[in-house]
């Protein structure tokens, strides 16, 4: 069982969530390490989360077209230095999942990888851990034999024909509902991330974007999130219109609890684009939206821009701030932020593939409307911004 479930008092409770917080803070030591290390307020949403969540669970898409040589993966040069490297689809989905895997390993929250496809599945046979889905749990033996079933099932799974979403899907919420009064005792969740680059089909139909498996797509998601605490996460690996339309368009039209993102670059630039340009899009900011939050303000940043409240309180999130800072003033607030980010190590910005300052303070200035710069600049000179 997982250790703060005994938490029975909230007293327990409090301090299972203060040693959680303690464990994500860890200082970088390279540049490397910057991809990893988490400020004071991204740690306290992570603890939150994890309060709230009892299963992580990941469908990942091995289908034929996840050969394509589209992908990229943010990785660590020889100058410890981050950045973005082009692979397969298949390549980057196999490095999301081993980075997903570190980090509920480092969390704390169980979590599970499941294939669309795997050689050794019959139609109509039940999931067989290490066939066709791996558990990864930290109170379940060594992290390193963990994260090598995980490769081994990765490895001896390579991209397939089909794309059978509707039917794992289903396998999926067969397995939640066996386990569903363990889950509503603890009063958790779940948050199912679905990592694919095309659009769903069926058994034999051989062809994307039929009405058919489109419209199953949609009455099965919806019957999952309606019968169990479960929540949404599309993770595309693809630049196709066609699907990318598809399921923005489920995003839009249905009232599911539904969030999707692109990979990093793309994503960073969809924040910036909602007027949330004033702070670096981190790899760690873009791993805990793709795992799924129940931050509001972090759900919404490649929706609309922020209000000022709100960019206040995401950027004390940001900014790894050892006092609180929410009473001060516009003003106060973004001197008192400029001197903590002047003395804060910079960070992997995937929107400029460089490392920079984790808040353009000028640009907060103009997102909290503070001073000339904020208030009077936007109105005589928007070409400047």
């Amino acid at each position: 069982k997982r250790y703060w479930l005994q938490a029975t008092d909230s007293y327990a409770r409090q301090q299972v969530r203060a040693v959680m917080e303690q464990q994500l803070l860890k200082a970088p030591q390279a540049l490397a390490a910057s991809e990893l290390w988490m400020p004071a307020g991204l740690a306290r949403v992570v603890a939150q989360d994890d309060q709230r969540i009892g299963l992580r669970i990941y469908l990942l898409d091995n289908s034929s077209s996840t050969r394509q040589p589209d992908g990229s993966v943010v990785v660590a040069g020889t100058d410890g230095r981050l950045r973005q490297n082009p692979c397969t689809r298949w390549e980057e989905i196999c490095a999301f999942a081993e980075d997903h895997a570190r980090w509920n390993l480092r969390v704390g929250t169980p979590c599970e990888f499941v294939l669309l496809n795997s050689t050794s599945r019959t139609s109509g046979s039940r999931m067989v851990e290490g066939g066709d889905c791996v558990h990864i749990d930290r109170d379940q033996g060594p992290e390193a034999n963990q994260l090598q079933k995980l490769r081994e099932l990765l490895m001896n799974n390579g991209p397939s024909p089909g794309t059978p979403i509707v039917e794992r899907l289903q396998d999926i919420q067969h397995r939640i509902q066996a386990n569903f009064s363990a889950l509503a005792q603890a009063r958790q969740m779940i948050f199912l991330t679905i990592v694919t680059d095309g659009l769903p089909t069926s058994r034999g139909s051989g062809q994307s974007g039929w009405v058919k498996d489109t419209k199953r797509t949609i009455e099965t998601m919806r019957s999952l999130c309606a019968s169990l605490p479960v929540q949404l996460v599309i993770r595309l690996c693809t630049d196709e219109e066609q699907t990318i339309d598809f399921y923005n368009n489920i995003d839009e039209e249905l009232e599911l609890p539904l969030d999707i993102l692109d990979d990093i670059s793309g994503e960073a630039r969809e924040v910036a684009k909602h007027g949330n340009d004033w702070f670096a899009y981190t790899p760690v900011l873009h791993r805990i939206r793709e795992a799924g939050t129940l931050s509001k303000i972090l759900d919404s940043i490649d929706e609309r821009p922020l209000s000022v409240l709100e960019a206040q309180q995401l950027a004390e999130l940001l900014c790894g701030s050892q006092k609180p800072l929410a009473g001060l003033g516009k003003r106060q607030f973004v001197n008192e932020l400029q001197e903590i980010v002047a003395q804060a190590p910079l960070v992997y910005d995937a929107r400029w593939q460089e490392m920079r300052p984790i808040v353009d303070i000028p640009k907060l200035r103009i997102a909290m409307r503070v001073g000339f710069r904020g208030v009077v600049l936007p109105v005589i000179c928007p070409c400047l911004l």
